[in-house]
């Protein structure tokens, strides 16, 4: 077996970037680079999204040491977040929160369902299975549902899409989150 090489990791503003540059005239506000050195990064947008989107991203990285080999993670971590201290997703009234991931050799996002996730301790990892980036990959976009242990399981469902379609992944994404809050199990599509 060959060595291992870890994914390409990118740095915040470039994680910024890219989302931003991927959403083009979608957005309304300037990246600047106060902004685009911490998190989240408060974005205004026009419809079809909503107004007000809120972005968490991280490096979505595999790792051999993984739970199940090939899948991709990423790793919660705020900033000023200590060892042992539990972190907070600031989830506000009339904002899109996006949970997000970027794999760079792909240039795929994924979106996981922040209020799945809004509690969490210091760098908890949470995946995406190889299948659904890859299909991603290759189809544009791919949905997976997993069990997070949550008040004795909930159904989350997962959004990974190419960058050339992240408007079409920003719209499942708020489908999904939407309908989850309402108690209405999604579909999953392919």
């Amino acid at each position: 077996m060959g060595a291992w090489t870890p994914s390409e990791k990118q740095p915040l503003p470039a994680l910024y970037r890219r989302f931003v540059d991927a959403l083009g005239d979608s957005v309304m506000n300037d990246l600047d680079p106060e902004s685009a050195m911490s998190k989240p990064l408060d974005l205004v947008c026009q419809p079809p999204l909503p107004r007000n989107v809120r972005l968490y991203v991280f490096n979505c990285t595999d790792h051999p040491s993984e739970r199940k080999a090939g899948d991709y993670r990423i790793q919660l971590r705020l900033p000023g977040q200590k060892r042992r201290q539990r972190g907070e997703l600031a989830l506000d009234p009339g904002v899109l929160v996006l949970l997000a991931g970027y794999i760079a050799e792909f240039d795929i996002f994924v979106f996981w369902d922040a209020n799945a996730h809004s509690e969490f301790p210091y760098s908890k990892g949470i995946q995406v299975s190889a299948a659904t980036v890859h299909q991603a990959a290759i189809h544009g976009q791919s949905d997976q549902r997993r069990d997070v242990r949550r008040n004795g399981g909930y159904p989350e469902h997962v959004v990974a899409v190419r960058a050339d379609r992240l408007l079409s992944g920003l719209q499942r994404r708020e489908e999904l989150t939407r309908l989850s809050l309402l108690g209405d199990p999604p579909s999953v599509m392919s």
